[in-house]
């Protein structure tokens, strides 16, 4: 009987150290594993710089369609890009020409072929200009730049096509039209000074007064 208790004990005792054993072993394990750690919040996605030099100003806002424009430039207007809707972003370059940039910088006007028309004044006189265009929300910067050096650059509709052409008052005195495509539409009839121009200093043209450009 004494023999039997002191096995039963020893096997219990066996039973125990050896659950003691496997206790620590996954304590052990467990401990070394790192706990879970909370995924970083995704990156925001970059965005396109808006100017070269810090701060950016918005001088001018316009709205085509249900696309917003802004006229951004940097710090002392020196140069400039066109801000079209969330995601596009157009260098302007008569600022390269040194155009300076300003809160009449921008004219849009919309039609089946929209326009955005940027205008600088030049610092040896005149006034430069580029336009953009746009159909179906895609936009693009055209391939010329207009002088007017009589300082008067804007878009109009004078053909009533459906979409506008520029208008470019010079020395002479006179108005060129210009459509989108850069090509000559006509000239107006020279006068003796600028105030002569019908409308002037806001004139407004009609196909029937242009003729060949000479």
């Amino acid at each position: 009987m004494g023999n039997s208790r002191a096995v039963i004990i020893t096997v219990v005792l066996a039973l125990l150290v050896a659950g003691g054993a496997v206790g620590v072993a996954l304590y052990l394990r467990n401990r070394d594993v790192p706990a879970a750690q909370t995924p970083p919040p995704p990156t925001a996605p970059a965005t396109p710089t808006d100017c070269r030099v810090e701060p950016c100003a918005v001088l001018a806002a316009a709205t085509v369609g249900n696309t917003k424009i802004e006229l951004v430039a940097d710090q002392g207007a020196k140069s400039g890009r066109l801000r079209i809707g969330p995601d596009r972003v157009i260098e302007v370059t008569i600022t390269d020409r040194g155009a300076a940039l300003t809160g009449k910088s921008l004219q849009c006007m919309s039609g089946s072929l929209s326009a955005c028309l940027v205008k600088g004044d030049l610092p040896s006189g005149g006034t430069i200009g580029e336009i953009v265009v746009g159909r179906s929300e895609k936009w693009n910067l055209t391939e010329r730049s207009y002088l007017s050096d009589a300082g008067y650059l804007a878009l109009q509709e004078v053909t009533g096509d459906g979409g506008p052409e520029l208008v470019a008052a010079q020395q002479g005195f006179y108005l060129r039209v210009y459509q989108l495509d850069g090509s000559e539409l006509g000239c107006t009839r020279t006068v003796g000074k600028l105030e002569q121009i019908a409308g002037w200093p806001n004139p407004k043209v009609t196909k029937t007064q242009l003729k060949a450009c000479t």
